[in-house]
């Protein structure tokens, strides 16, 4: 008897009753195949609609611009070993910054940017672009 072959595709030989279970799980799981399963994550929140003004996409060229620059300035300092060990801290605030201006790039560049500002992800940015004003700027009253 070929030790690959279970006993009930043997012809005139009936399966257990565990493998008939086995058979009847594998059946349900394949039947499945088909149909969607949830996933493991919630999906993203909507992407705010971009920005109708021209001088919006600009600014927020300008900001990734930066960004580039400063990914190289940061490359460049983190090649040096005794830059790197004596400037460790900076050099993450060079990365903070980075990710900054990423965030106030997709900001700038929505229609809507208090949806925008509600997606950033860098916790006390976020706080900051959603406080409250204590004078609005030029004068005036106070926003409610």
């Amino acid at each position: 008897m070929d030790k690959h072959v279970s006993a009930g595709s043997m012809p005139g030989r009936m399966p257990s009753e565990h493998q008939q279970q086995i058979d009847a799980i594998q059946a349900a799981i394949r039947s499945e195949a088909g149909s969607p399963r949830p996933g493991l994550f919630k999906p993203p929140p909507p992407r705010p609609a971009p920005s109708t003004n021209l001088l919006d996409h600009r600014v927020a060229e300008e900001l990734e611009y930066i960004v580039r620059k400063l990914e190289q300035l940061g490359g460049v300092l983190a090649n040096d070993p005794i830059l790197l060990r004596r400037h460790a801290y900076e050099l993450q605030s060079i990365d903070l910054m980075k990710q900054s201006l990423r965030h106030l790039a997709q900001v700038v560049a929505s229609e809507d940017k208090a949806l925008a500002a509600e997606q950033v992800s860098l916790t006390e940015l976020k706080s900051r672009l959603q406080r409250k004003a204590l004078k609005p700027i030029g004068g005036g009253e106070p926003a409610p």
